[in-house]
Formats: C-alpha cells, structure tokens, sequence
C-alpha cells in the first residue's frame, strides 16, 4: 500500500506538501484581491453626486413625536450615516380597519397617533441605478429603517425616491 506523505514530505510521491500549502495561500489573496476591488469598481462607479428627495413614512406614530420632527434638521440612520436633511412633514390622522360585529369593516380613527411622511433632501451618490445617500446608505422603496434627529427616533420606509434638477 502507498503511502500519502511519503518520506520526503511529499503527497503521493509528487507534490511537495509545503509547496501546496503556498500554493493555496497565494490562490486565497488573489482571489479575495479580485473580489474585494469587484465590490469597490460597482459602488463607486460615479464619484458625482445627485440631488435627490426621498419620502420616509411613518404609520401610528404618537403625535407629540411627530411634532419633534422639523424643516431643516438633519437626520441619519440609527448607525450614524447621514441619511439627509428633512425639508418637508406632513402629517395626517392615523386610521386602522376594525371588524365590527355584523362582519363587515369600517376604517376608524386611531386616537392620538398620526402617519408621518417626511421628505429628506440628500446629495447621493448614483451607481447602477442605485442611489446612495453618503454613498454608503442605498435607498430602496419599502426599505424599513430606524432614523434619529436631534430630538426624535423614528422607524420608517422609504416609499418614494425622487432624483432632483440642480
């Protein structure tokens, strides 16, 4: 029977086992090498940034915080990425459907809760279609994220993404 290793250190009498391992470590940075400026080249494909509006909804949120929302101040992602500027809230009741006893649904006013929708001015960056806020924070509709201000923490989604005329 043959032995893997032989005497010399070698695999099946061929191939050294030290020169596989080097072999295999030099295969490993080429190829994280490789991916790694992959993922940069499709991110930053363009260094210009575009004016962009984007509506953050907020649903059943307590009015009182809705109202610590202004024109104006900054707001950024709960990680601390800046996310933009707010330049517009608005605010209408908030209302749920409740069944009623005969099965039939009825769209009632949900008492001291109100739906926020803030507008948010940011200067992205624009690659493959994508927008990036700070070009690390990509704006997709429906993306659910939680957002401070310096008075307020809300949690909200995107729900419309609108590129700007300088």
């Amino acid at each position: 029977m043959k032995k893997i290793i032989d005497e010399n250190g070698r695999i099946f009498g061929k191939v050294s086992f030290i020169d596989l391992i080097v072999v295999l470590a030099v295969a490993a940075v080429l190829i994280a090498a490789a991916m790694k400026n992959n993922v940069v080249e499709q991110v930053s494909g363009s260094l210009d940034t575009v004016p962009v509006e984007y509506t953050v909804t907020v649903r059943n949120m307590r009015a009182p915080v809705a109202a610590l929302l202004r024109e104006g101040d900054y707001i950024w992602l709960e990680s601390g990425v800046p996310a933009g500027k707010i330049t517009a809230v608005k605010t209408q009741e908030a209302r749920t459907e409740s069944q009623k006893a005969d099965g039939t649904y009825v769209l009632g006013k949900i008492e001291s809760k109100v739906d926020a929708f803030i507008t948010i001015y940011a200067d992205c960056s624009h690659s493959n279609g994508s927008y990036y806020a700070d070009r690390t924070f990509e704006l997709n509709i429906n993306q659910e994220l939680k957002y401070i201000t310096k008075y307020a923490a809300i949690s909200g989604a995107i729900s419309d993404i609108s590129p700007q005329e300088r």
